[in-house]
């Protein structure tokens, strides 16, 4: 099976630096993926991806190397096993708030024993002969916490087996504690859900907007770390665009 670049420098303690997907433009994709990150991701839950552009970016990522990585839409069976099978080599799990709910999605992501993945999906078979073997092992699977219930719960979530990765939603965090994005009240928060998978001896992911909220998490301790989005970097372009034309809003 090819190697999962990302997953394996978590493993190693390394940070793996990656970039957002939400238009649903396989030819930005493709951009991105020979851009030289280490993975890129597909954001299915609030992003404009139906399943014929989300194959299709995954078919322009992965042959260079950088690791596709789908956000279903939500943490049902149906949608994990889809987007493995149509090729994606990792899963960013929404809105878990218990163990049980990790649990599922360790189910729904793996084969047996330690899942109940159905095997299939053609795609799979271009990773290698021995996918089904290696998938398991292979597969980064990140559960994100980001409501007061999945905080609470947080050390329960991050113990359970066959998680890669904690992976933080600090939006919604701060909307279900009610307190401020950044403040001292949320960044304790966020604190907590990074000693909790350091504790379980996994690592924790964080989605920033800016390269350099990026190296500052990365720094703090995070490991999956997203960069930014083509929605914020186009905007950024046409803001400096406007800037030199005199027209800034």
């Amino acid at each position: 099976m090819i190697e999962n670049v990302a997953l394996e420098k978590i493993r190693r303690g390394e940070v793996a630096f990656g970039l957002s997907l939400a238009a649903g433009s396989h030819i930005i994709a493709e951009m991105f993926a020979h851009a030289g990150v280490d993975w890129i991701w597909i954001d299915t839950q609030h992003g404009y991806w139906d399943y014929d552009n989300m194959l299709r970016a995954i078919q322009v990522i992965a042959p260079t190397g950088t690791v596709p990585i789908v956000r279903p839409g939500s943490n049902e069976f149906f949608r994990i096993g889809q987007a493995l099978d149509a090729g994606a080599l990792g899963l960013i799990v929404p809105m878990v708030n218990s163990p049980e709910e990790a649990e599922a999605a360790v189910f729904a992501a793996n084969y047996p024993p330690l899942g109940g993945r159905s095997s299939g999906g053609g795609r799979t078979s271009y990773y290698g002969e021995d996918y089904a073997r290696a998938a398991n092992d292979n597969t980064l699977l990140a559960v994100m916490i980001e409501t007061r219930e999945a905080l609470e719960r947080a050390d329960e979530i991050a113990s359970v087996e066959g998680l890669d990765c904690l992976f933080m939603g600090p939006g919604d965090l701060s909307v279900s504690l009610g307190v401020e994005h950044g403040s001292a009240d949320h960044e304790a928060a966020i604190q907590r859900v990074l000693d909790a998978a350091a504790s379980a001896g996994i690592p924790a992911g964080f989605p920033c907007g800016t390269v350099e909220e990026a190296l500052r998490r990365a720094e703090q301790g995070f490991k999956l770390v997203h960069c930014g989005s083509e929605f914020g970097m186009i905007r950024t372009g046409i803001a400096n665009v406007m800037e030199a034309l005199g027209r800034a809003q």
